[in-house]
């Protein structure tokens, strides 16, 4: 009877030890939290290595990856230590989420930034980024 129940555990182990994939609204919340505590890696480790990111409409951003991702918020969090972002409204279709974020705490800039970001998100990483601002 022993070895019967040690099999019928085995799937339920399985599944406990697999690591979940987040939804996306999920990624981009836990993307949101890493970025609010300046945590670098655990915020990068939210995208994928092929991540695309622009700026829309087209700007001086153009297509940017995620190498370019780690050296503006590397840099950004270095000299803005009160930097945070909230979501202020979210949509969610899908792999896409769109938020409208409020971003404060930016050095020499008296009040917050709104912007409007899509996030393509698959098998629980960013692969698409794409930020509306006025």
């Amino acid at each position: 009877m022993n070895r019967i129940a040690s099999l019928l555990l085995v799937p339920a182990l399985l599944a406990a030890a697999t690591p979940k994939v987040l939804s996306p609204a999920a990624t981009v919340q836990r993307q949101i939290e890493r970025f609010n505590a300046h945590d670098l890696e655990g915020y990068l480790a939210l995208f994928a290595e092929d991540l695309e990111v622009a700026d829309l409409p087209a700007s001086e951003w153009g297509t940017r990856n995620k190498a370019w991702l780690r050296d503006v918020y590397a840099e950004r969090f270095r000299t803005n230590p009160d930097l945070r972002a909230s979501t202020e409204a979210q949509l969610v279709s899908g792999t896409f989420v769109i938020e409208t974020e409020r971003i404060r705490g930016r050095v020499g800039q008296a009040g917050p930034l709104d912007v409007v970001v899509v996030y393509q998100v698959k098998n629980g990483k960013i692969v698409r980024m794409w930020e509306l601002r006025d």
